[in-house]
């Protein structure tokens, strides 16, 4: 039975709103002029083949606004050309000279996937308070009357770990409607990849097992019908594929304490028996990060399709002077071959980079500039690139290699993560900065007085870009060119620390500025000589988990107290400052029969807006220790 239930936009995954933006948008040309309400929907064409596409037009005229237009569930042999229920176009056709009124026209495209006949409707439009609606529709899709399904192996013949792929091709369907069903071959071959296109399939597999292998056919669903292909046939030679193994380097000139890359990439295999083996550089360079990056895939070579594998490998130059990388081993499939030789000159001295000051900047800000002791203050750090990288004679990039910060004697700091806010898109002097690198740091002063915070200095390397090294395939590859490091020093920032008043500070202040919570409990009253009470404290409050205090916590005598476990956790508010939770477990034993006390806990803070101190408490707990079996 085939369904015709009405369903809404909504329930489609659109909202109402949604749709009515579309039509507002149309309608913004003009208003309607005033006519009949009329709608009308037809479809175009009606009559179809599985696999050809159809549309649903919907015309409505005579309003001046149109709020929803409700389509029913569409054929169930039927399926959008694109997802959700919007209509694929929508236009306002003005009337001709000495006509009046105009039309909204809706129209939805939808690609037949089933043969057979149905009516359906009607179509509902609301407009101008009104609710319009279509007659019945009916659409016939009739099974295509040819269809042949073309199949081919290419190369049809193989070595062993080379690729072939298996294209299909459909003649007589529009469309390619159901994935075609491929026999099962994982006996000589590893499926790698594939997929279907309009009227097209392919499938790409390497051959694991030398022999001649039947494929069999590819059968292919066109609406109600299946169709297959003439068998296949692949042959695979036992004869190792070759390999040919290639080294080159990132950079055209390193320098001496600078970074360089290496690549090894080998053709003709899919994965290697193990890492490559790299010669002895230890005169010239190290390995900075060892291996990092590797890529696999396929590629023409003199109209061969052949895998590939690549590795790549971060060196740091060590002297200067004209040296020689030894061959590269490579192993695959039980076999090793080797590289050809690469030479490198390593330069004395880094060249100068080639950026425009006004190119890169960093930048220093300080959320607050007047605080008082124990108060927190939220220092960020950045770098900005402009936006794009490209200036004079070729484009560059930089390259975050690391900060350092001015000292802080007399601050606690915690570096934190920069707020998403602060990573976009940056104008500065007209021009667009894009953040390259950067942190943020807590600061909470000792001491009173002005405090002056010195330059923090970036670690930057500028890559002025060369030609590729490879292909487009070796998206990880660096493309070669000149590596430079530069230094920029950011500007300093003054602070006023203020004094904490004396009037009126509680003495469980333990010098905590900004609020606190304080919840405990315990998870029993009562308990047995020897069994574990446990006891929680939870503190959270404005500032980062490390500086919270800890709760002085004054345990009866009798009980056996361990040090507590202790568990923090941060968040980042909507004011740009972190609020922090800090979780004590404390296991308490017991050892005698009696009755004990656990003190209020207390925990105070002061309130920098209010200039006042505040206190959190709770507690206390009484705790019933009696022999098992005795009340």
């Amino acid at each position: 039975m085939i369904e015709t239930a009405r369903e809404s936009v909504a329930s489609r995954g659109l909202s109402l709103a949604m749709l009515a933006t579309v039509v507002a948008a149309t309608l913004s040309t003009g208003p309607l002029l005033a006519q009949e309400p009329a709608v009308r929907a037809y479809l175009e064409p009606a009559e179809v083949e599985v696999g050809e596409q159809f549309q649903l037009v919907v015309e409505v005229s005579g309003v001046s606004e149109v709020e929803d237009v409700f389509v029913p569930p569409v054929f169930e042999f039927s399926s959008r050309r694109q997802d959700g229920l919007l209509p694929f176009t929508t236009e306002i056709k003005t009337p001709d000279a000495g006509e009046s009124g105009g039309v909204v026209v809706f129209t939805y495209s939808f690609l037949a996937t089933g043969a057979g006949s149905i009516e359906v409707g009607p179509v509902l439009v609301t407009a101008d308070g009104h609710t319009l609606e279509t007659g019945l529709l009916t659409l016939s899709v009739k099974d295509p009357e040819t269809v042949t399904v073309r199949a081919h192996v290419e190369p049809a013949e193989v070595r062993v770990m080379e690729r072939f792929e298996v294209h299909v091709e459909v003649v007589g369907v529009g469309s390619l409607l159901e994935q075609p069903v491929l026999p099962d071959i994982s006996d000589f071959a590893r499926r790698t990849g594939g997929g279907r296109g309009r009227g097209t399939a392919s499938f790409s597999y390497v051959a694991l097992e030398s022999g001649t292998h039947e494929i069999g056919t590819v059968s292919v669903q066109v609406g109600s019908a299946v169709y297959e292909s003439e068998p296949l046939t692949v042959v695979v030679s036992d004869e190792p594929p070759p390999m040919e193994v290639t080294v080159s380097l990132s950079t055209g000139q390193p320098w001496v304490g600078g970074k360089f890359g290496l690549q090894v990439e080998v053709v003709g295999a899919t994965s290697l028996d193990e890492d490559p083996v790299l010669p002895d550089m230890s005169g010239f360079a190290e390995t900075a990060f060892g291996l990092s990056g590797s890529s696999s895939g396929s590629r023409m070579v003199n109209g061969t399709t052949r895998p590939f594998v690549g590795r790549y490998y971060q060196l740091r130059a060590l002297a200067s002077g004209e040296f020689e990388i030894g061959p590269v081993r490579v192993t695959a499939t039980g076999h090793s071959v080797f590289s050809e030789p690469v030479q490198v000159t390593i330069g004395d001295e880094a060249p100068e980079p080639e950026v425009p000051r006004e190119d890169l900047r960093v930048s220093t800000s300080i959320d607050k500039r007047r605080v008082y002791v124990g108060e927190q203050a939220i220092v960020s750090y950045q770098i900005l690139s402009r936006e794009p990288y490209w200036s004079g004679d070729g484009a560059w990039r930089s390259e975050y290699n690391g900060l350092t910060l001015p000292p802080l004697e007399d601050f606690r700091t915690r570096e934190i993560r920069l707020r998403r806010a602060s990573w976009e898109r940056t104008p500065l002097d007209g021009r667009m900065y894009q953040p390259g690198g950067g942190t943020s740091v807590v600061l909470v002063p000792l001491g009173p007085g002005e405090k002056t915070i010195g330059p923090a200095e970036f670690k930057v390397q500028i890559h002025r870009e060369g030609q590729f090294v490879g292909g487009p395939e070796q998206r990880w590859v660096e493309r070669m060119g000149t590596w430079a490091p530069l230094t920029l020093a950011t500007d300093a920032v003054s602070i006023e620390v203020l004094p904490l008043p004396a009037e009126g500070r509680p003495q469980s202040f333990r010098g905590h500025v900004g609020e606190l919570a304080l919840v405990s409990w315990v998870d029993r009253t009562d308990a047995s000589p020897g069994d574990t009470v446990t006891l929680h404290v939870e503190l959270a409050g404005d500032g980062h988990s490390r500086f919270l205090p800890d709760p002085e916590i004054v345990f009866p005598e009798g009980l056996e107290v361990p040090e507590p476990e202790i568990s923090h956790s941060d968040a980042r508010e909507d004011d740009g400052g972190p609020s922090g939770t800090r979780v004590y477990v404390y296991r308490l034993v017991a050892n005698r029969a009696g009755s004990y006390r656990i003190p209020v806990i207390e925990v105070s803070w002061f309130d920098s807006e209010s200039e006042s101190y505040g206190t959190s408490r709770t507690g206390p707990f009484d705790l019933h220790v009696v022999p098992a079996g005795k009340e």
